[in-house]
């Protein structure tokens, strides 16, 4: 794992299959996303190397409601931490509702270049299970949150129907989630990217929403896969859409 202050009071955790997001503020503290429920122990070192304590954690953030961006949200929320997520996602983090790739979407690719491999490391880390939560709470988009840095939720629906975008304006940073991404286990390439399709709940509707990340005042994004990228928000769409 490594982690890095990218910017003032924002830490970017990146794994070798997912990453997250450590923001501090004074006393305050908050996560974007959570990892596998098998990173646990990442999610908490990741906190400490951000100089904050798990017991500042005041709230999770969530981009959307796929395990390996959900895995220690049971214990965060049985902490009294409070987890948060796009209106649509709630009733997914609640256990209502399932909207993710099945194992069988896995196992028809199973003959295609690094999606063994990476099955196999997912499973390890509880890639088959569903965290859910009792009582999630809704942001609104454009609504700042009362949270570290203050992120602002921006609706980016289609990889999940209430995937939801997180906007620092006052830091230039976007936090994209797997809207747009830089890399993946499954991508042979590194660089602004739609993730892989079998992955989407709706992908016509996650490319026609997605230039909404477009019109953002933003020059750092930070993907749920892939490295930081230092580039207008503006180019990374249009990349992603390209490739």
């Amino acid at each position: 794992m490594e982690v890095t202050e990218v910017a003032d009071g924002i830490w970017f955790a990146r794994t070798e299959v997912v990453n997250w997001v450590v923001l501090v503020e004074g006393e305050r503290a908050a996560l974007i996303d959570c990892g596998y429920p098998g990173q646990a122990a990442l999610v908490e070192e990741s906190v400490r190397r951000a100089g904050a304590t798990m017991d500042q954690i005041e709230a999770l953030v969530l981009t959307h409601n796929h395990v390996d961006h959900t895995g220690s949200m049971p214990a965060l929320a049985a902490r009294g931490v409070r987890v948060l997520a796009g209106a649509d996602e709630l009733p997914m983090l609640r256990g209502e509702r399932v909207e993710s790739a099945t194992t069988r979407d896995v196992l028809v690719r199973a003959w295609r270049p690094r999606v063994l491999r990476w099955a196999l490391t997912i499973v390890r880390l509880g890639g088959s299970q569903h965290p859910r939560i009792d009582h999630p709470e809704a942001v609104r988009p454009g609504e700042p949150l009362d949270i570290a840095r203050s992120p602002v939720p921006v609706a980016l629906p289609g990889h999940t129907s209430g995937h939801t975008a997180f906007h620092i304006p006052t830091q230039g940073v976007v936090i994209t989630g797997d809207a747009l991404v830089t890399g993946h286990s499954l991508s042979p390439v590194e660089g602004p990217q739609c993730i892989d399709g079998f992955f989407h709940h709706d992908t016509a509707r996650m490319r026609a929403t997605l230039p909404e990340l477009a019109r953002l005042d933003a020059d750092l994004v930070l993907p749920g896969h892939g490295p930081a990228a230092h580039l207008p928000i503006a180019v990374a769409v249009a990349e992603a859409l390209d490739a």
